[in-house]
């Protein structure tokens, strides 16, 4: 496994142990029953950057698996 995938997963990992801390803190940042904009602004974005990094990996070795059956 290349360190790009490993860091991949070491992320990935990271978000999975957080996410309920997240959360927690989502909630407790309620404000009259709402969510805070800017808090859930910043974890949907890390989220999207994460899955975007994902995603174009797979690509990488989808376009690597393909010119290396040819």
């Amino acid at each position: 496994m290349i360190a790009r995938d490993r860091e991949l997963l070491t992320r990935l990992g990271q978000v999975n142990a957080s996410i309920g801390e997240v959360v927690l803190a989502l909630t407790a940042a309620q404000d009259g029953g709402e969510l805070p904009a800017n808090g859930l602004r910043e974890v949907g974005q890390a989220l999207r950057t994460l899955a975007e990094d994902m995603i174009a990996r797979a690509d990488e070795l989808d376009t690597t698996a393909v010119v290396g059956a040819q």
